[in-house]
């Protein structure tokens, strides 16, 4: 009798690396053969839509002052013995009535003022009382400036100002990072931007 080694035959041996190189050359074929585009690099990704929207400090702060002005105004006259007064009924009205109104209204442009930069096109929204957001191409902008008031200078907020060949320009005011807005806008504008505006950079605008 002949006597038969323990362990794996030659053909038991051969077969895991058989089908290793069946399996390797099949993804190969398939990595030819399969028409996968290339992948946006991640910052060329992230950049084809950004939204800016505006700044809370600054849509509140014109209510917060007129009521923090009142309302001292008021606790004077109260301590003073003249609560009863005609100065005194203004600065309570002011208060009931105006204050809740201008925050009511800073509340609803706050929801829906918006500078939304897409691929090619940007819409902007200057909040309440518009209605729908302006839509145009990166090459339809002609100037871009960005404009800033005491409460600008105050909260960092800023009014930015969007220039076009066929209509008026779109202010959007109380813009939150307004210098971020204004240098991606720019970039993308020079981008899309036609002969005659190519030459002009962001500084220039």
């Amino acid at each position: 009798m002949v006597r038969q080694r323990r362990g794996k035959t030659p053909a038991s041996e051969t077969v895991p690396v058989t089908v290793v190189e069946i399996r390797l050359h099949s993804l190969a074929m398939d990595s030819a053969d399969s028409p996968i585009k290339p992948s946006l690099p991640a910052a060329e990704a992230g950049r084809q839509r950004a939204v800016w929207r505006g700044s809370v400090l600054a849509l509140l702060l014109p209510g917060l002052v007129i009521a923090a002005g009142y309302g001292a105004l008021w606790i004077w006259l109260f301590v003073n013995d003249r609560g009863g007064g005609a100065l005194a009924r203004v600065c309570l009205m002011v208060l009931v009535l105006v204050v809740p109104s201008l925050l009511a209204y800073a509340g609803l442009r706050l929801s829906t003022m918006r500078l939304t930069l897409r691929g090619a096109h940007l819409e902007a929204h200057p909040g309440f009382p518009a209605r729908d957001p302006v839509t145009m191409a990166y090459a339809a902008v002609t100037g871009l400036s960005l404009r800033r008031g005491l409460s600008g200078w105050i909260t960092g907020a800023g009014s930015l100002v969007i220039e076009r060949d066929n209509g008026a320009p779109v202010v959007i005011s109380g813009l939150k990072s307004p210098d971020a807005a204004l240098a991606d806008l720019a970039a993308r504008c020079e981008a899309f931007s036609k002969p005659g505006v190519a030459g002009k950079s962001p500084t220039d605008w």
